[in-house]
């Protein structure tokens, strides 16, 4: 259609030469006349004050236009006052002309030059758009508002655009020139403190395509988009700046070099998005958020400085920066959030700073260079993928202070060992999914929850040992660990599970579990599948143990007679213990302040508990089962560790010695012997309850079951 109209245009000009001159004349306002001689295509208008109206004439007249004259004392241009004269050359307008409105100058495919009056304030929306001809264009001082697509699309714009420090608005579009001859054009930026339009954001930015910009000293603020897609490589913000917009640089394909000004404090969403020819940033002291999309995708970025005054990297900053190797995090980081580095593949390490407290979903998802990691306390989750696919990832310290691994977090890594946190209580869906080096996992008495998938597919997993607390585990949580020889579950009641939790895992693994409760767990139809001892066959010890007590439960032997249970603390012996054949308490023995020791009577049971442990503390144990004569039966050892503990525990577990060593008599302990309420000479018969707790009379001092004197 619009060839149509230039076609019909053209014409009427070829007759129109023809022809005797023509004088076409009209009203353009309340003051304002204008005069139209076709002989010398010249627009003379007269008068004062706005324009108003429509268009001059028709198009027929139009099409002569090639110079126009505007008298001082006009005020303003109106909306498509001359769109679509397409023998115009030129545009110099008075000073008294204060706006031109939308669409004024709109496909005047002829324009060459535009010069702007010192009055004016506003170019409307499109007010130039389509003007293909145009090379080059004068701003005034005082121009205020460039309205969106005003001076858009295949303009032949060359040399440079100077905007004046008193723009406060750009239009989306306004200069996006798509004629490689913009690949010329240097704009020089002085606009103050300018902002875009609101409203009117689209896909084309205000500078689109300009191949070098320049910013003036006194510049406070880049707005939105101002130089997305452009053909700049370097950028230097003058110390004058405070904020850079929103996508202000993005997707600059040619941007290798940016300066930025100590004075800056803000940075927009995506400011620096796909900008994949940077390969170093330097953040400045005062930005306290690097925001969403910041520096996503600059795939050549190699070196980030971030400041001491950063507190938060929020969603897909750095996401798929392929180059970045190494990332130093300030103290003063509290939060990483979703996809925060997701996709940095170079990436092979990062430091996480003592005051951080959370760590978004994905956040170092597809980091497959990544070697270890060391959370600091205070992180509470581990999010969804927080380290999926990190398949170099060989190594992670985790902090107490987890109490949730999500779903996926760290399934196809290469993690060599698996240390739970202690006070962990929910395993998510494939938390763990596919680890192929782990040959063992210890799950924390907190766990509660065990989701499907959290261990499927762990091939080279051999040994499973299940918290006290642990109530349920879902379906495939072990699917495929065919490996698996030894299942250990230190809950006293069977965890729910269903039929497909262990698919995969041999009926042939052997199920440890409390003494008590192997009649529970072997009538279980998904337990009970595994090979279990007999209760008579059971030559383990089990210890849990709490901040300040350590519970024993130890199988018993028909040739025993007693049982002795000898706790020792930093080498030295702590406590010892002689129960009865049928668990009751016979003597107590330890170092009191003077020449003999108390004892205690408590209720008999296959199980001891120990009361008065130190907090946090390691302890180590040898169980005798003892003859009618004191010859040891059975002897086992091993070592357990009360609440808070920051240690690992250098022997795995319980042991039990094959072949018993004989225990030699101590001549410094005082074995009381004794049988419930008929105490020995040497034990004192004088009990007090206090608070559910034995304490004993002891030369008018009061003593714990321990020895330790109660003041």
């Amino acid at each position: 259609m619009k060839t149509k109209v230039c076609i019909v245009l053209v014409c009427l000009a070829m007759m129109a030469s023809s022809m005797h001159a023509t004088v076409y004349n009209g009203v353009c306002g309340e003051h304002l006349t204008w005069t139209l001689n076709s002989e010398d295509s010249t627009l003379v208008i007269s008068g004062r004050g706005e324009m108003s109206g429509w268009t001059f004439g028709d198009y027929a007249s139009r099409v002569y236009i090639k110079h126009i004259v505007f008298p001082e004392g006009m005020t303003s241009v109106n909306g498509r006052a001359f769109s679509h004269c397409p023998a115009l050359e030129s545009v110099t307008l008075p000073d008294s002309v204060v706006s031109i409105g939308k669409m004024a100058f709109q496909s005047c495919i002829g324009i060459k030059e535009v010069h702007c009056g010192k009055g004016l304030k506003s170019i409307g929306d499109s007010a130039f758009i389509h003007c293909s001809s145009l090379e080059k264009l004068e701003l005034n001082d005082g121009l205020e508002y460039i309205g969106f697509y005003a001076f858009m699309q295949d303009t032949s714009l060359q040399g440079t655009i100077v905007f004046p420090e008193s723009l406060k608005y750009i239009g989306i579009g306004a200069f996006s020139v798509y004629s490689s001859k913009a690949r010329n054009l240097t704009a020089i930026w002085n606009a103050r403190n300018c902002k875009q339009i609101e409203g009117q954001k689209g896909w084309s930015a205000p500078l689109y395509c300009i191949s070098k910009i320049v910013f003036g000293e006194q510049v406070v603020s880049i707005p939105d988009q101002l130089c997305y897609a452009t053909y700049c490589d370097t950028i230097i913000l003058p110390e004058s700046v405070d904020s850079i917009g929103y996508q202000a640089f993005g997707s600059n394909h040619k941007l290798k070099y940016v300066k930025m000004p100590s004075s800056l404090t803000y940075i927009g969403q995506g400011a620096f998005y796909y900008c994949d020819q940077l390969s170093s940033i330097r953040i400045p002291e005062g930005v306290h958020v690097i925001p969403q999309n910041a520096f996503m995708s600059c795939q050549a970025l190699l070196e980030v400085v971030l400041p001491s005054t950063l507190d938060s990297i929020q969603s897909s900053a750095f996401s798929s920066c392929n180059a970045l190797q190494h990332i130093t995090l300030p103290s003063g980081v509290k939060f990483l959030d979703d996809n925060a580095f997701w996709s940095c593949s170079a990436l092979q390490d990062i430091n996480f700073p003592e005051g951080l407290n959370g760590i978004g979903k994905s956040a170092f998802r597809e980091c497959s260079s990544l070697l270890s990691i060391t959370l600091p306390e205070g992180v509470t989750s581990i999010r969804e993928y927080t380290f999926s696919n990190c398949s170099a990832l060989r190594k992670v310290n985790l902090p107490n202070s987890v109490r949730t691994i999500e779903g996926g977090a760290f399934q196809n890594c290469s993690l060599d060992t698996l240390v739970l946190p202690s006070e962990l209580n929910l395993i998510g869906n494939g938390a763990f999914f596919n680890q192929k080096k782990i040959t063992e996992v210890v799950i924390p008495d907190e766990v509660r929850h065990i989701r499907s998938n959290a261990f499927a597919g762990c091939s080279a997993l051999k040994e499973v040992q299940f918290g006290k607390k642990t109530a349920m585990i879902d379906a495939d949580a072990f699917k495929n660990d065919s490996l698996i020889t030894e299942i250990r579950s230190r809950a006293a009641y069977p965890p729910l599970v269903e039929s497909a939790t262990f698919a995969g895992v041999p009926d042939s693994a052997w199920l440890f579990v409390p003494v008590q409760s192997i009649a529970a767990y072997a009538e279980d139809p998904v337990w009970g599948r595994f090979r279990m001892p007999k209760e008579e066959e059971i030559n383990y010890v089990t210890v849990d143990a709490e901040e300040t007590t350590a519970n024993f439960v130890w199988p018993t032997d028909s040739t025993a007679s007693s049982y002795q249970i000898d706790i020792y603390k930093n080498g030295e012996v702590f406590c010892k213990l002689t129960l009865g054949k049928t668990g009751q308490l016979l003597g107590i023995s330890f170092n009191a302040p003077s020449r003999s020791n108390p004892g205690s009577i408590i209720p008999a049971s296959l199980s001891f508990m120990v009361t008065g442990l130190d907090e946090a503390t390691r302890y180590n144990y040898v169980l005798s089962a003892l003859s009618a004569n004191g010859t040891p039966v059975h002897v086992y050892t091993g070592a357990f560790a009360t609440m808070g503990y920051p240690g690992e525990l250098e022997e795995g577990g319980n042991e039990l010695i094959p072949t018993p060593p004989v225990i030699p008599n101590d001549p410094e302990s005082h074995i009381l012997t004794g049988v419930d309420n008929e105490p020995s000479d040497q034990v004192p018969n004088t009990k007090v309850i206090l608070n559910g707790q034995i304490y004993l009379m002891y030369e008018g001092r009061m003593y714990d079951v321990q020895g330790k004197r109660i003041e």
